[in-house]
């Protein structure tokens, strides 16, 4: 790298010149700006790490700038004078002068749509049997890529014309000829389309690899942070715009995906730092932050520096991207469930940014009673939280439907993650819509009864060197999903029509409760590690159970007696298991955890309804 940087500056002069002309040469053109984009975003990472600040800085100049780039000199001197400067500093030109930035250049570059060939039109050979040889002559070529050997087809095929007898075949023998050459164009055709998909998943993933340089190797005090939100604003609504077009190829959504994901978490941790500033501020002294959220209030000269809302990026901007998010997912259909995968996490990256930073848990903590609570302003935190939900209902029982069959059936991260993004809209979702399409179409009752199905394979998480932990995890998030249901009366009721509690006490893993070790209990602790105690284990399986009961009691106020009773066969259930808790004598904060849990249930179920 150092060769490359000090020999003719040859990564700054090179880059220049991105996107190059691909017109002619499209396949080696896209994979030199791929090798020269990994090669920008190591001496990036390089340069940041050695703390060569004044190189890094070039490079960021260069694909951020939105102001014209002065040609470069053949001395080197060219683009180094202003060293001095931030990326911020070309942001803020008079508009009629500013360009397109090159990074995203070279991403329009870049052509999601691919032709295909035409199928194959045979009179001879059979279409099916032909497309099997093809696939059967398939290997990965010195560049990894999956390309079909023509000469091996053409070999199979001859022999197959050859292996004909009779004087019709030898009177067909030239029409045959004819179809075999046919095949091979449409063999040619086809490593044609394999290799340019190759060559744009290359390109692509090499520009998603630069552009996360960019945002997490690079020093932040190059970009200012509105800097920052403005460019990342600017690359989400490009790339979803290429990748939503009706020509676009499927086989570029995972690396979409995976770009897509970075640049929203980076979006909403970049918005959730500048509005902390604020708070901080208040939590100081300042009374006007209210007012200032709602816009009633003129800032005075010296309060310039706190952010307004997400002007930055203004709402309009925001509720764009969350159009596009969901539609993204939404084209994703019925398979790309990795895809969804990290969709489902950028759409909770973009939905954290409605939630106030450092909110207080109770009206106390907050220094408020309870009729300023209720009379206060909107904020800008509580306005984008409720457009952000009215944009997901507009989509529909269209997007219920893949979400809730993701976290009924999907692969496990997948399913964690639909549950995780489940749990967020039904705790914002005023109008419980969300919940009431999860119990008339029912997935509510399949989540339910999927407890049964868990139990096997928790009891295998309790042995000494268990299995992978993935069914715990799972367990985990379904445990928290009902549970946030379980928090309104609706949800309660909804739960204990659908036996959630009778699923549980037919659970028989939590009568397989380990012994404890008493002879440590008041000796040095072990240190951590990361797979927990079989103890450890079994309070994670046990105490989201004992909460959902908890809350269960505590919302169900219509059908209380309802409840109690199912609680109280739930704990007669496991009595072995409630025995050995209430008796316990271990002091250690899991197993007070477990009876503050017990003894909050057993009081909730005594209170008469």
């Amino acid at each position: 790298m150092r060769y490359l940087r000090t020999s003719q500056d040859f990564l700054f002069t090179q880059l220049q010149y991105l996107p190059f002309s691909i017109k002619e040469h499209e396949i080696s053109t896209l994979n030199q700006m791929s090798w020269l984009m990994k090669t920008a975003a190591i001496e990036m990472r390089v340069t940041s790490l050695n703390r060569q600040r004044s190189h890094t800085q070039r490079l960021l100049h260069l694909l951020l700038d939105d102001m014209p780039v002065k040609p470069y000199l053949a001395d080197g001197e060219g683009g180094m004078e202003d060293e001095s400067r931030s990326v911020s500093g070309f942001l803020h030109f008079d508009t009629a002068s500013k360009v397109r930035r090159k990074i995203l250049n070279i991403l329009d570059s870049i052509d999601f749509s691919q032709d295909i060939p035409e199928p194959l039109q045979l009179d001879f050979f059979d279409r099916a049997q032909i497309e099997q040889v093809i696939t059967n002559c398939e290997h990965k070529n010195a560049r990894g890529q999956v390309v079909c050997n023509v000469k091996y087809v053409h070999r199979v095929l001859v022999a197959e014309v050859n292996a004909l007898q009779g004087m019709a075949a030898i009177g067909q023998r030239p029409l045959l000829m004819e179809e075999i050459n046919t095949i091979l164009q449409y063999v040619v055709e086809r490593n044609k389309l394999l290799q340019c998909l190759h060559a744009k998943r290359h390109a692509l993933e090499s520009w998603r690899q630069l552009v996360e340089i960019i945002l997490t190797a690079c020093p932040q005090d190059l970009i200012q942070a509105e800097d920052r939100q403005l460019i990342i604003r600017d690359l989400l609504q490009d790339v979803h715009d290429k990748i939503l077009d009706d020509d676009a190829a499927q086989e570029l959504m995972p690396v979409v995906a995976g770009a897509v994901f970075t640049l929203t978490a980076h979006l909403s941790q970049s918005l959730k730092t500048e509005q902390k500033q604020p708070l901080a501020l208040s939590m100081a002294g300042q009374s006007q932050y209210v007012l200032m959220l709602d816009g009633s209030f003129t800032s005075s000269p010296g309060s310039e520096s706190i952010s307004m809302g997400f002007a930055s990026v203004g709402d309009s901007s925001l509720h764009i991207i969350l159009k596009k998010l969901l539609d993204f997912i939404l084209k994703t259909g019925g398979g790309f469930q990795r895809v969804r995968t990290h969709l489902y996490g950028s759409l909770l990256y973009y939905l954290q940014i409605a939630q106030r930073p450092d909110e207080p848990d109770t009206l106390e903590a907050a220094k408020k009673t309870m009729w300023e609570h209720l009379t206060a302003p909107e904020d800008m935190f509580s306005k984008l939280q409720r457009e952000n939900m009215a944009t997901i209902e507009s989509y529909g029982a269209a997007l219920m439907e893949v979400v809730c069959r993701d976290a009924c059936d999907g692969h496990e991260i997948g399913r964690m993650l639909a549950l995780a993004l489940l749990d967020h809209i039904v705790s914002v979702d005023k109008q419980q819509q969300w919940l009431l399409y999860l119990s008339n179409s029912g997935y509510l009752k399949v989540l339910v009864d999927s407890l049964a199905d868990d139990d096997l394979a928790l009891q295998s998480l309790l042995t000494p060197q268990p299995p992978l932990l993935k069914a715990l995890y799972t367990y985990e998030s379904k445990m928290a999903f009902l549970t946030r249901i379980a928090k309104s009366q609706q949800g309660a009721l909804e739960l204990l029509r659908s036996g959630v509690i009778v699923r549980l006490a037919q659970c028989q893993v939590y009568d397989m409760r380990p012994e404890t070790d008493h002879q440590g209990m008041y000796a040095m602790r072990d240190p951590p590690v990361f797979i927990p105690a079989p103890v450890e284990r079994y309070r994670q399986i046990l105490l989201p159970a004992l909460q959902l009961c908890q809350v269960i009691l505590t919302s169900s106020m219509a059908q209380h007696l309802q409840a109690a009773g199912q609680v109280l066969q739930f704990l007669i259930s496991h009595s072995d298991t409630i025995q050995a808790i209430l008796r316990c004598q271990d002091v250690s904060a899991g197993s007070l955890q477990e009876l503050a849990s017990l003894t909050g249930i057993i009081s909730k179920a005594a209170l008469p309804g």
